[in-house]
């Protein structure tokens, strides 16, 4: 192929994809999930090659591949876009599960969360609940519509206030009404639907304590449908990069990050497939991914279970933590 391919650029964004190199190698792969067969996808940045392995040889054109594809056109936009995590500023935790939704060995013990001067802070429940999972690190927390992730992240936030942190709201849904944005007092709010606006600002992002975004997904779900196949791979690498700069600044920042997500879409999916994150590649700049689901809904309350769809210290769909909506507000249990 013609472009010339930046190792140092594109090693992040492979990473993020789920691509692992080969033996220390310049070679990065992903296999096929098909267990039946012996395919993976690979880029060779010693020959300068994007490739398809199949059985015993590599194939350069495959325009029917969706994965090939994917890959030659993210890894060709990628010389065009700007804002992909720096290859030489530490990106915290990369520890890899390779696309498991399961649990690795590592035990986080809920720490209390220190990055403030205030002294006579309350007790920030959610808080020490999210940094023992997490660090300074990001969390990433998906659902359906309806499912409580704006009410989740509201409730972090006006937790985090109260205890006397700083936040940032980038709202890029309208899911905050008057009154819940009049509760923000001392927060920064900020509402854009328009994904290079959210571009710009996180990679600009204030020296706080909490950063919120609600939700990542939405300004591209909106207009997915009526993409180019280049515009689609676009939006995506977008998506990559602004998970890399959200990732970089909890780093730098010593902060948390949460950031609300849509599920990808059924559309040609199987009947038993595990519905994703929106942008599912992105997934894995988030150092732990729950999810929101309804268990009850009355008229007077709704019950919503968070548990783990993600995580580097418990199993799948452990519950994180119960959450209930009422006209009182919002209660979370353990």
């Amino acid at each position: 192929m013609e472009v010339k391919l930046d190792k140092d650029k594109l090693v992040p964004i492979l990473e993020m994809m789920g691509y692992n190199t080969i033996n220390g190698t310049d070679v990065w792969k992903k296999a096929s999930e098909n267990q039946n067969e012996f395919v993976f996808w690979g880029v060779d940045f010693k020959k300068n090659e994007i490739f398809k392995w199949v059985e015993d040889h590599r194939e350069y054109d495959v325009p029917d591949d969706p994965v090939f594809m994917e890959l030659k056109m993210l890894v060709e936009n990628s010389n065009e876009q700007g804002g992909e995590p720096s290859a030489d500023e530490p990106i915290a935790d990369q520890s890899r599960e390779d696309c498991q939704e399961g649990s690795t060995n590592e035990k986080n013990a809920p720490p209390s969360y220190e990055n403030s001067d205030t002294s006579d802070e309350r007790p920030a429940q959610i808080l020490d609940l999210i940094h023992g999972y997490v660090g300074n690190d990001v969390l990433e927390v998906f659902g359906d519509t309806g499912s409580g992730k704006s009410k989740f992240a509201l409730t972090v936030a006006k937790e985090a206030i109260d205890s006397g942190k700083k936040v940032f709201y980038l709202d890029t849904e309208r899911n905050l009404t008057e009154a819940d944005i009049a509760g923000l007092k001392g927060c920064e709010y900020k509402y854009t639907p328009v994904i290079e606006e959210i571009d710009t600002i996180c990679q600009k992002l204030p020296a706080v304590d909490v950063v919120i975004v609600d939700s990542i997904g939405f300004p591209i779900l909106t207009s997915y449908a009526r993409l180019s196949v280049k515009q689609k791979g676009d939006a995506l690498l977008k998506l990559i990069a602004i998970f890399g700069d959200l990732k970089n600044w909890a780093y730098k920042n010593n902060g948390i990050v949460v950031v609300t997500n849509q599920p990808e879409s059924e559309f040609n999916k199987a009947p038993n497939h595990v519905l994703r994150p929106f942008g599912d590649k992105s997934q894995f700049a988030a150092k732990e991914i729950w999810k929101t689901e309804i268990v009850d809904r009355k008229p007077a309350y709704t019950n919503i279970r968070i548990s783990a769809f993600r995580s580097r210290s418990v199993g799948h769909r452990t519950k994180i933590t119960n959450m209930k909506i009422s006209s009182n507000g919002v209660e979370l249990k353990a």
